[in-house]
């Protein structure tokens, strides 16, 4: 059984930051490379797709959330410093007077659900709510993508006139986050924000605006850039030609050629 604390060894005044406390939970991945570019390990695939949908992105890093959420006072750390950022962004007024947090379905829900219990210390008479949106499939999966699937709220829903944050563990291309800020409206409710662990999109920063006249925050724990290629492009072609591809890089025995490939080229 795996214990991360959340102290770094021999530190006692310091938690340590997002990302890095992610890696100690086996949840960072970055393509290992030789002295001259060329990969020793696989490409990943991305939620993220072009060409109508059909084919997904890939790239050489990703963050598994997972590997985090399982630890319960990580979890707890980690919606304790989001609750402190949307504060320091002068958002405490809207937090008091929201439903709660809407997790995105799947890696935003325990960290939603975490928010929502961290959020309710601060005024003993209003609880905040944790819900969450369903997937329904479209489209199964192919050798080359993932399945596809629409979002809806069937086990619980936000009711009219309440403003809820949406919670996520990684953003991209916030297609998602559009989808769900639409289903969302589509029940009358409102949103308040966008919280997220990782915002690793090459265009948003702070704000996105999902709709003409709707401009919303965007509050992650760590901001970093991660680069995606279509899979015809000269940097990839090769590795993807080559079936060196993980395209599903959260399922356990796919995540397992991942971390195998760090420690191997680790060890030398």
């Amino acid at each position: 059984m795996q214990t991360i604390q959340l102290f770094e060894p021999g530190v006692t005044d310091r938690i340590q930051n997002p990302l890095d406390l992610l890696r100690r939970c086996g949840g960072y991945y970055k393509c290992p490379k030789d002295p001259g570019g060329k990969r020793l390990g696989p490409l990943v695939g991305y939620a993220g797709r072009y060409e109508a949908e059909k084919l997904q992105y890939v790239g050489d890093e990703y963050v598994n959330f997972a590997k985090a959420e399982r630890h319960a006072p990580i979890l707890k750390h980690l919606a304790g410093q989001l609750i402190s950022d949307i504060w320091d962004r002068d958002l405490g007024p809207t937090l008091k007077v929201s439903a709660g947090f809407i997790g995105a379905p799947e890696g935003g829900k325990a960290l939603a659900c975490a928010l929502a219990q961290a959020a309710g210390r601060i005024d003993d008479e209003y609880m905040r709510q944790y819900i969450f949106p369903e997937k329904v499939i479209t489209a199964v999966a192919t050798p080359n993508s993932r399945e596809v699937s629409k979002l809806v709220f069937d086990r619980h829903e936000p009711e009219a006139g309440e403003f809820w944050w949406i919670t996520e563990d990684v953003c991209n291309n916030f297609s998602t986050t559009a989808e769900l800020v639409a289903l969302i409206e589509s029940h009358g409710a409102h949103v308040a924000g966008i919280l997220c662990f990782l915002n690793r999109s090459l265009d948003v920063e702070k704000e996105f605006s999902p709709r003409v006249g709707l401009t919303l925050p965007v509050i992650p724990l760590v901001r970093q850039r991660i680069m995606q290629y279509q899979q015809d492009d000269v940097f990839v072609a090769a590795d993807v030609a080559a079936r060196n591809v993980v395209w599903k890089p959260k399922k356990r025995e796919e995540w397992q050629k991942l971390a195998a490939a760090m420690e191997a080229a680790r060890k030398g």
